[in-house]
């Protein structure tokens, strides 16, 4: 089962990880990324991927930093999203 934790929140399976990222309160995002580090995640041919960047949020102008982590797993001749770690970067 899926999981996405959204700023230490935790959101199990796709219906319940839709519903938290549709109801986040704005409407565009734009997002710079910084660095993308990848490496492979186990005996299943999957794909950890750590992203850095920063994040411009519908009309700001302050951009927010932000850390991901999420878990490719292979499915047919595709990935999914296994996990998802989101985390906003506060105080820099």
């Amino acid at each position: 089962m899926s999981m996405l934790t959204f700023e230490g929140q935790q959101f199990a399976g796709a219906k319940n990880i839709v519903e938290k990222l549709a109801g986040l309160p704005f409407q565009r995002v734009v997002h710079k990324v910084s660095t993308c580090d990848a490496q492979p995640g186990g005996p299943q041919q999957s794909i950890l991927v750590t992203v850095t960047g920063q994040l411009l949020i519908d009309e700001e102008t302050q951009p927010q930093f932000f850390s991901q982590t999420f878990h490719l797993y292979p499915e047919a001749n595709s990935f999914f999203v296994y996990n998802d770690v989101f985390r906003l970067v506060l105080g820099m």
